[in-house]
């Protein structure tokens, strides 16, 4: 902890000579950072499991972790000559998070072109600290993702044509690389397959996004749709031959709207088979995220295994309201979300609710400290049981430059 906080304040004390802009003639070159430090005592009920704890007491129970200085911290510089640009952003968890190229048209900042890695379009999220930074996903807003990517903007329009991620962790598309299971009435494996030898690997999704905003408003409608092919050409012992597919597509909008000193951030979604492009982020505890994929094995007519897809139906929002006080030196966010999962072979809804409130208190322009205290709440899954909750409370230094 003594190294963590000696590395904080020495980025803190370096920010005013590394945060600049370097100009010559047309060529810029913009260096900037965000650098996080958290601690988070989190208490959780017997059927719930704290997300990401470092240290657990008392059979999980109490838990205390810090996760956002490795987590989201992160350092970039985008380079630009004219109306081209390409930017390159590093992190600790993932040490090349971002890299893409940019190409202005006309040099409009609205009508452009870019091709590598960046956050896909579909989605929308706020507010939110703990958890590094879990922003309402699962409770009401949409995960983001950093995905190798081909868009074209024009005029608040973006279009996109988005590579899944395959074997990077957590934020992987759940559709590459889930292993399909079979299991005896106690529990033992009888029979697994990996999913991802019976598909077209690095088969790409459409996203398209559409925003209107101006100094005081802004609103984004969004939609993803993904086709996730399983194949398998030739019978064996125990598998079918078998050529299925799982359609994925969401819909969703959301937005802000400032009203002098306060503001609202809203959000609301509906959408098929999510778990497959990992839209929904993986923060629920207390049910089996496994539960929210269509894809398992069953037995065929044949005795051997087959593919069988069952549609999952996801749909969520969330409203949070903020005010800012003493010239904007000081920010209290409150926010409120639900998200439900529902499908005919569901005993009944998998249902989730989520709050949060915080205040962001800024020592500097650039240096801020945000106290926040959560609830998650998953009311029931899809068995029909209650899944638990978790409150969650500490605080987040954040350096941003």
């Amino acid at each position: 902890m003594k190294k963590l906080l000696l590395s904080c304040m020495i980025a803190l004390f370096a920010v005013p000579a590394f945060a600049v802009e370097f100009t010559s003639g047309d060529f810029k070159a913009n260096i900037y950072g965000n650098i996080y430090a958290d601690g988070f005592y989190t208490y959780s009920s017997d059927k719930a499991t704290p997300l990401f704890s470092s240290l657990q007491m008392s059979d999980g129970q109490h838990s205390f972790g810090s996760y956002a200085f490795v987590g989201s911290s992160n350092f970039g510089v985008t380079m630009s000559y004219q109306n081209i640009s390409g930017t390159i952003e590093a992190g600790l968890g993932d040490p090349v998070r971002k890299f893409y190229l940019k190409y202005n048209i006309n040099g409009k900042a609205d009508h452009y072109i870019l091709a590598g890695r960046d956050n896909n379009i579909a989605f929308y999220n706020y507010g939110q600290m703990s958890n590094d930074g879990q922003c309402m996903i699962d409770y009401g807003a949409l995960a983001n993702k950093r995905r190798l990517q081909l868009r074209y903007g024009i005029g608040g329009f973006e279009m996109a044509i988005i590579m899944p991620q395959i074997g990077f962790g957590s934020g992987d598309d759940k559709a590459y690389t889930d292993k399909l299971i079979d299991t005896d009435v106690n529990g033992n494996e009888l029979y697994s397959m990996a999913t991802s030898d019976y598909m077209f690997n690095y088969l790409p999704r459409l996203e398209l996004a559409y925003t209107i905003a101006n100094d005081n408003f802004n609103f984004k409608v969004f939609g993803s749709y993904g086709a996730y092919m399983y194949y398998n050409d030739t019978a064996s012992a125990n598998l079918d031959s078998f050529n299925k597919t799982a359609h994925m597509f969401y819909v969703g909008f959301g937005g802000s709207a400032n009203f002098g000193n306060s503001f609202l951030n809203y959000v609301g979604y509906f959408g098929q088979n999510m778990y497959l492009s990992n839209a929904q982020g993986d923060y629920r505890t207390g049910f089996s995220n496994s539960a929210l994929n269509p894809v398992s094995l069953a037995a065929s007519s044949t005795g051997r295994y087959t593919i069988e897809i069952n549609d999952i139906y996801s749909a969520g929002g969330s409203l949070g309201y903020g005010y800012k006080a003493l010239d904007g030196k000081l920010v209290s966010q409150l926010g409120l979300g639900y998200s439900a999962n529902f499908a005919d072979h569901y005993v009944n809804a998998d249902q989730n609710i989520g709050a949060f409130l915080n205040t962001q208190y800024f020592v500097t322009d650039w240096f801020s400290i945000i106290p926040e205290v959560a609830l998650l709440y998953n009311i029931d899954g899809a068995n029909g049981e209650n899944q638990g909750f978790s409150v969650v409370a500490g605080l987040v230094a954040a350096l941003n430059f």
